[in-house]
């Protein structure tokens, strides 16, 4: 379903009615201007996942501000690989409260310096978190996900692995985790990671924690 790989620019695309949007675009390593998606109806979408994965060129993504997303459920791998992307501000409005697979979401974003703009994100029924920033070599705080309710999430593995320039995780010591199950190598090779006390209200067993991997 890779239906644009080598597309470089994107000139009209309508959509109506649409449910499934995944790997529309996945692999377009050229593709920097998405100015014409900008006024797209995806108010219907259910699937989001792989959209943009790959895109390497694309550095901004303010045109999918507007893109009615409140009825997606899947949106795993959706900007995985887009290494130009900075800023998350445009999508900071997304209704994603139907969200249940986030996994990979902004994996691999290697210029992402901070998670602002997601603040305010509705993750509730989210469960599965895996690899969700894993990669992001860049992100220096995660502070931003303190209102987070990621109490249905079952999957955190590998959720920050590899954010070699991460500093502290205060930003989720108030995260309830109690459906958690796999918590393995969730902040492995976090090479920069000075304080762990964001972990103190955690009720982990002893091998979670031990799982949690943080070397």
């Amino acid at each position: 379903m890779l239906l644009f790989i080598r597309y470089k620019t994107i000139t009209k695309l309508e959509c109506i009615n649409g449910k499934d949007f995944s790997h529309i675009f996945e692999g377009c390593s050229s593709l920097s201007n998405l100015k014409p998606l900008q006024n797209w109806n995806v108010s219907k979408g259910e699937n989001f996942s792989f959209i943009f994965r790959k895109c390497s060129s694309i550095s901004d993504i303010n045109v999918v501000r507007y893109w009615n997303v409140s009825n997606g459920e899947y949106f795993n791998y959706l900007f995985e690989e887009c290494k130009l992307l900075s800023n998350l501000k445009a999508i900071e409005n997304w209704n994603v409260s139907k969200g249940k697979n986030f996994s990979y979401m902004f994996s691999e974003c290697l210029s992402l310096l901070d998670i602002k703009g997601l603040e305010n994100w509705n993750v509730k029924n989210g469960n599965n978190f895996s690899y969700m920033f894993s990669g992001c070599s860049s992100l220096l705080d995660i502070k931003g996900l303190e209102k987070w309710n990621v109490s249905k999430g079952k999957n955190f593995s590998y959720m920050f692995s590899e954010c070699l320039s991460l500093l502290d995780i205060k930003g989720l010591e108030n995260w309830n985790i109690t459906n958690g199950k796999d918590f393995s190598h969730m902040f492995s090779e976090c090479l920069s990671l000075l304080d762990i006390k964001g972990l103190k209200n955690w009720n982990l067993s002893e091998q979670q924690y031990k799982s949690l991997n943080f070397i």
